[in-house]
């Protein structure tokens, strides 16, 4: 068989093979160690449906866009709508890079480091947004998480730990509106159910009764920001 995929040995606790699909509709498959070659090519082989809609997924909804790099022209995704970056020398003031609600402005002489000011940009607007939400969904079950804090994640969009710690990447700023929601709700309902059963994706449903439409934008127009 014509391999198709990236594969990648993980490190010898990972117990179960899993694979995803990149934006650009790359195939990796992440497995055991001593997995058998076997069964990871009759694994790739039951999955080829689900990539092939994955694939077709991706090709239907927007891009986000990586933004390696920031130049007039180019496109900021922020709450799920896309702005044009223009260069202003009025974002000296405001640390090289701002935001008027309808562009974001970039300072010439900040052009080179516009990846990293938009990372910045984004961490501060997390920071003002995400615990706000999380205050106002905690009524809704009469729970309340321990922290909240604003994560560097890039392989989850939001965390529970053991103890109602939880996590947000900043990266969720890309999201529309009604999905941070539903991040922030999902992570909330960890507070009351630490699995995915059943019960879990009740209460999710009892906020969010259209949760798998918000997952879903986070599965394919949001796969691969900044990775």
């Amino acid at each position: 068989m014509n391999h198709t995929y990236k594969l990648i040995r993980s490190a010898a606790r990972r117990k179960t093979l899993s694979l995803t699909v990149k934006p650009d509709g790359e195939v990796v498959i992440r497995a055991p160690r001593h997995a058998p070659r076997g069964e990871i090519e009759d694994f790739f082989r039951r999955k080829r449906a689900w990539i092939e809609k994955k694939r077709a997924d991706l090709e239907n909804f927007p891009r986000t866009g990586r933004h390696d790099s920031l130049e007039a022209g180019s496109e900021v995704l922020f709450l799920g709508v896309s702005y044009p970056v223009v260069m202003s020398a009025a974002a000296d003031d405001n640390g090289g890079l701002s935001f008027d609600g309808e562009r974001f402005l970039l300072a010439p002489v900040a052009a080179g480091s516009g990846r990293e000011l938009l990372a910045s940009w984004y961490r501060r607007a997390a920071t003002s947004l995400l615990p706000a939400r999380v205050t106002h969904f905690e009524g809704f079950w009469g729970c309340r998480a321990r922290s909240v804090r604003i994560s560097e994640a890039r392989s989850r969009w939001g965390s529970c730990s053991a103890d109602n710690r939880l996590a947000f990447s900043w990266r969720l700023m890309i999201a529309p509106p009604a999905v941070i929601d539903y991040v922030v709700v999902h992570e909330l309902a960890h507070l009351r159910e630490k699995n995915h059963s059943p019960r879990f994706w009740d209460l999710v449903g009892e906020i969010c009764p259209d949760y798998r439409e918000r997952r879903r934008w986070l599965k394919t127009a949001g796969t691969g920001f900044f990775s």
